[in-house]
């Protein structure tokens, strides 16, 4: 099934065949879970992610053959499926939270992650939804700038564009927190 494409393996999938299932897990499931746990880190917590794309994936098969016919891009249309289920899923946590004092579920890494990682994470925080979402779709999901305009529905090179800006603004925040940290280093209290 190597050489199947991800449209026959979505078809097949569809009528009941297992092995193309796992294949088009094999294939894009990783990249969806991280897409959807990193969308979910915040609120419902990543050990969401597999659940909102198993989710997603069921549903593909609820849904009418002939739709599965007009699919340009299978990797864009489930990112657009399982994007659409985290902010779903998002919205519906935060309006069932306890408060500001609720505690929060993982934020995608455990404890013994590379302080890297966090800081990372901690910069990407600091950028507009919009602009962490554009970095999500391209490192966490793969997508190109192609997938990535049939997911959002904007212009590809409109996309690239704003990508390009919201990786200076990242670039920015990690050598201003790199020079601050320098800074720091040699000073007594």
């Amino acid at each position: 099934m190597n050489n199947t494409s991800d449209h026959d393996l979505l078809r097949l999938m569809h009528r009941g065949d297992h092995a193309a299932a796992r294949e088009l897990w094999s294939r894009l499931g990783g990249r969806l879970t991280a897409l959807a746990a990193s969308m979910l880190r915040h609120s419902a917590g990543a050990s969401l992610g597999p659940d909102v794309v198993q989710g997603v994936f069921l549903k593909v098969l609820g849904r009418p053959a002939r739709e599965l016919k007009s699919i340009i891009d299978v990797a864009a249309w489930l990112t657009t499926l399982v994007r659409r289920e985290a902010i779903d899923t998002r919205r519906r946590f935060d309006r069932g939270r306890a408060g500001p004092g609720a505690v929060m579920a993982n934020i995608g890494h455990d404890a013994g992650a590379a302080s890297a990682d966090a800081e990372l994470l901690s910069a990407l925080d600091t950028l507009e939804e919009h602009q962490r979402e554009l970095i999500q779709l391209k490192h966490v999901a793969g997508l190109t700038f192609d997938q990535m305009a049939l997911v959002l529905e904007e212009n590809r090179d409109t996309l690239a564009s704003r990508y390009r800006v919201a990786l200076q603004r990242l670039r920015e925040v990690m050598s201003g927190r790199e020079s601050a940290a320098r800074a720091g280093v040699g000073r007594s209290s």
